[in-house]
């Protein structure tokens, strides 16, 4: 991987862990997620000028990665009702790479080498560690699983896996701006059903409209802060993922576990330890490893 291509994931996994916060801290993550995505297909749509898909196949990958995107939004705002940021944010980004691994081979065909493969190994190795209250607490993620958070977030990072894979292929077909404006869309049109639900409505409503102008305004600020991070955090996946595996993109890309751990315990008091510098270590090891690997 070129140190470029390696810069550009960094930045994306940062901004990617900045709008995991964003959502954290709204009062009903899929309503968030539903007003996000329409500022994200609002901003995004005066760059459709500028190209879209040429053929029926390019629409049919992006209103599958776009269905995907949307099921990925139910699940991962299910797991963030239940559960801490620093618990499900590691299972959802860190499984994926996982099962990505495995798409990869399947579907995709890609070549890795073993020192790439090793990198993903520790990464996931990492990423596992990360939330443990010591080494000999190894076993507790697995226990874990009896949690519907946990649950959840596992569900997520397989959602994550295939959009991803489909991702890859959907770019060879649509030029990276109008595909990932046009997936946005599409999962923002498949959320919209909610409203001719009473309760979602209500929940949609008091998501903008919290009771004040000022909490209002605070509201949008994160609303269209978070597009501008998330829109920005997959375009940079998008372009690197043009002219490198995703099996070696996505698990580099989840540095932002790090990150998103270290928001949790810091911002919203969630538990931490030092294991999570061992982890930390694993996951740069395993980076450094995709890194020389090609």
């Amino acid at each position: 991987m070129r140190p470029e291509s390696l810069a550009l994931l960094l930045v994306a996994a940062l901004l990617h862990a900045l709008v995991n916060v964003l959502l954290k801290q709204a009062r009903d993550k899929l309503a968030f997620t539903w007003w996000l995505l329409g500022a994200s297909s609002v901003m995004g749509a005066p760059l459709l000028y500028f190209g879209g898909p040429q053929n029926l196949e390019g629409w049919g990958w992006v209103t599958l990665s776009g269905l995907l995107e949307a099921a990925y939004f139910v699940t991962l705002s299910r797991a963030y009702s239940l559960g801490d940021l620093s618990q499900v944010y590691p299972i959802a980004r860190g499984s994926a790479p996982l099962f990505i691994v495995a798409w990869a081979g399947l579907f995709l065909q890609e070549e890795r080498s073993i020192g790439g493969l090793c990198g993903v190994a520790l990464i996931v190795a990492g990423i596992y560690l990360i939330n443990l209250p010591s080494l000999s607490a190894w076993s507790k993620p697995l226990a874990g699983f009896r949690e519907p958070a946990l649950r959840w977030a596992l569900l997520t990072g397989f959602l994550i896996s295939l959009y991803q894979t489909v991702d890859k292929i959907g770019i060879n077909h649509v030029a990276p701006v109008a595909y990932l404006v046009l997936i946005l869309m599409v999962a923002w049109i498949a959320l919209t059903p909610q409203w001719l639900f009473a309760e979602r409505r209500q929940a949609l409503i008091s998501e903008i409209a919290p009771g004040t102008a000022s909490l209002t305004r605070k509201v949008w600020g994160r609303i269209l802060l978070g597009a501008v991070l998330g829109n920005s955090a997959y375009l940079l996946v998008l372009w690197v993922m043009r002219t490198n595996p995703v099996s070696y993109v996505a698990p580099v890309r989840e540095v932002s576990v790090v990150m998103g751990s270290w928001l949790g315990v810091r911002f919203f008091g969630e538990r931490g330890g030092n294991v999570r510098i061992i982890a930390a270590m694993l996951i740069a090891g395993g980076i450094l490893l995709i890194f020389t690997a090609g």
